[in-house]
């Protein structure tokens, strides 16, 4: 099973947190309530809405990713990028789908070399004019900055075929995960909406730092099939691999 404390893994559950982040939350919440009909000052947090719930946990796990040092989140990358190159060079997939990182997430771009290097179709998502996302197939990291200040595919790169993405291993980015390989999303449901249209096998992508034990949950969520960590490789049923 997912280990129960592992060092510097933040390790929580949720509900049992639930009181900390809302003292976190509440600022923002006296702010707008009355307002819009949101939660008013002094609600417990046992009756948060799971919607509530997960504003207060990106706004804690963001900023435990963005404090992150250095020298830890390279140490950190560079045992992520190998356990995903070892799975890559086991599994051969016929596609991979993976991201650019923003700079906090784990950063794939070894993983991502060695896919162009060994053949594997790679694609990436890319921001669009009508404000939603599509993935779209690439033949090098050469990328202009997008919308967000990140490199992103050009305008000109082709979308990538569906059947392609429903046998592509996937590489997906997240805030929080926890032990059912729930994600959590920075809030847009960019994601659930891309693992809902049809994708092959999935793997969460994050730090031991954003491990939760239990995530609120809306039937709308798209959870992973496998969580890579520095730590290892994790499995919603519980199996581990170091």
């Amino acid at each position: 099973m997912f280990p129960a404390s592992i060092p510097g893994a933040g390790v929580h559950r949720f509900r049992g947190f639930a009181e900390t982040l809302w003292s976190m939350y509440d600022e923002q919440t006296s702010v707008h309530a009355g307002q819009s009909g949101g939660t008013s000052p002094g609600t417990p947090a046992e009756n948060l809405s799971p919607r509530d719930l997960k504003r207060a946990v990106r706004r804690e796990k963001i900023a435990l990713r963005r404090a992150m040092s250095a020298e830890d989140r390279s140490r950190a990358d560079a045992a992520i990028n190998r356990r995903l190159l070892e799975i890559v060079r086991t599994e051969k997939p016929s596609g991979l789908v993976a991201y650019v990182s923003d700079g906090t997430e784990p950063d794939l771009a070894p993983v991502l070399r060695y896919a162009l290097q060994a053949g594997i179709p790679l694609c990436l998502p890319r921001f669009d004019q009508d404000g939603s996302y599509s993935i779209v197939t690439v033949r090098s990291l050469d990328f202009p900055v997008s919308h967000w200040g990140i490199p992103e595919p050009s305008a000109d790169a082709p979308a990538a075929p569906s059947a392609l993405l429903a046998k592509a291993l996937w590489l997906v980015p997240g805030v929080a995960f926890d032990p059912a390989c729930r994600r959590l999303g920075r809030g847009r449901g960019v994601y659930d909406r891309l693992l809902a249209r049809g994708a092959g096998k999935t793997i969460g992508i994050f730090y031991e730092l954003q491990r939760c034990e239990e995530l609120p949950y809306e039937p709308t969520d798209q959870p992973v099939g496998r969580v890579v960590t520095e730590a290892g490789v994790f499995e919603s049923t519980n199996n581990v691999r170091s």
